[in-house]
């Protein structure tokens, strides 16, 4: 008696600490790990299971991920393969969100963020997930998306008012009007994330984005299309937390650009289309800079040595091969605390390229021996030696 008495206070007691242990458990692996352990264990993953990834789409239903996991905050779903993004899948390939939208929006109470990635969403999906949702959704990221237009887009800015981030980039979308950002912009106070960067998007209010500047004091990252800088003046003035900026065009005097004032907390820039006559407006603020995008940047390798050098805080950089082996020279001798480098192969019909813009085993070599930090490198290479391979395994010893 007393025997089988203990067995079911040790039993009870198991479960309390579980009960306890198991919401501090995140990493999708060791959960997945201790859920097989006993039934116990499974159901507790079920029941307090916050974020779930899937990567594709197809590997399971919307029916049976909502009876594992019925208190999901966090879904990220995938579908089309990554060949898609190299025109490999046809378009009609699949990935529609459509039974997604329509279990989450009877089912997933607690659904705060949302994460759809190379899927085709549709505008009646988006008017679905705004009406029955809005109310809790605080992230909406549309990564790669296509088949949806501005439409949509209304009624998300309309119904999602506590919307934290809304992520649009690389999307292929029909723009109509711009009235879904007029929307965003009366509705929302909080929103701390806009991106349309690398969209079809042209038609912007820029009252839209100095409303949204002044209503959402949290805003810190702005991706946009091709606005006139100069006529964000009153924008950059309005947005003093931001941290991040990308986007604008350049399409007036050269000497106009000096006047602009960049916000005091700004620390990743990305230029785009930005040539080295405009390149001084950013020079005082480049020793702040931790990330820059240089990727769709008209400058040739001289610029690059020009802007990197000012640069000694840089932690991430984003360029094409332009930058050459002499910008990789400068990088490592000037920042040193880089973590992060992709370098990707430049448009043969730019005409940016010139004889010093090619990146070979001299600049990989610099860059082992002056950026010890670096955790991440994706280079196009036109010439790589074992040499240069050896040094970077010798000396970069925190590549991932």
């Amino acid at each position: 008696m007393e025997d089988r008495d203990a067995k079911r206070m040790a039993t009870r007691l198991s479960d309390v600490v579980l009960d306890c242990v198991m919401p501090y458990i995140h990493d999708s692996k060791d959960r997945d790990a201790v859920s097989q352990v006993c039934r116990r264990l499974y159901e507790l993953d079920s029941l307090t299971r916050k974020h779930v990834t899937i990567a594709l789409c197809y590997t399971t239903t919307p029916d049976r991920l909502r009876r594992r996991f019925p208190h999901l905050e966090s879904l990220n779903l995938k579908g089309k393969p990554r060949a898609a993004m190299f025109n490999l899948i046809p378009e009609d390939w699949g990935g529609f969100v459509t039974p997604w939208v329509r279990e989450i929006s009877q089912y997933f109470d607690c659904l705060k963020s949302l994460h759809f990635r190379r899927m085709i969403v549709r505008d009646s999906d988006l008017q679905v997930l705004a009406r029955s949702r809005g109310h809790i959704l605080q992230a909406l990221k549309l990564d790669k998306c296509s088949g949806f237009s501005t439409d949509g887009l209304y009624y998300i800015g309309r119904y999602c008012r506590n919307l934290r981030v809304l992520f649009l980039e690389e999307s292929s979308l029909v723009e109509n009007d711009g009235d879904w950002l007029h929307e965003l912009a009366l509705n929302n106070t909080v929103l701390e994330t806009l991106n349309f960067y690398l969209t079809d998007i042209a038609n912007v209010r820029i009252q839209d984005l100095e409303l949204i500047a002044r209503n959402c004091p949290n805003l810190n990252s702005v991706k946009i299309t091709d606005c006139e800088v100069l006529d964000l003046v009153n924008f950059f003035r309005y947005a003093s937390a931001l941290e991040e900026f990308c986007g604008g065009s350049y399409n007036e005097e050269s000497e106009k650009y000096s006047a602009i004032s960049l916000p005091a907390k700004l620390s990743r820039l990305g230029l785009t289309y930005i040539t080295k006559n405009e390149m001084p407006m950013v020079f005082p603020y480049a020793a702040l800079l931790k990330k820059l995008d240089l990727l769709y940047a008209m400058l040739d390798t001289e610029d690059h040595c020009t802007l990197i050098q000012r640069c000694p805080n840089l932690e991430v950089l984003e360029s094409r091969n332009v930058i050459g082996d002499r910008g990789l020279e400068v990088l490592a001798r000037c920042c040193r605390r880089l973590k992060r480098l992709r370098i990707e192969r430049g448009d043969d019909d730019q005409g940016m390229e010139d004889e010093e813009g090619v990146v070979s085993q001299r600049g990989l070599i610099a860059l082992s021996h002056g950026c010890p930090e670096l955790e991440y490198l994706a280079v196009y290479v036109s010439d790589i030696t074992n040499a240069s391979l050896e040094h970077i395994g010798t000396h970069l010893k925190n590549l991932l």
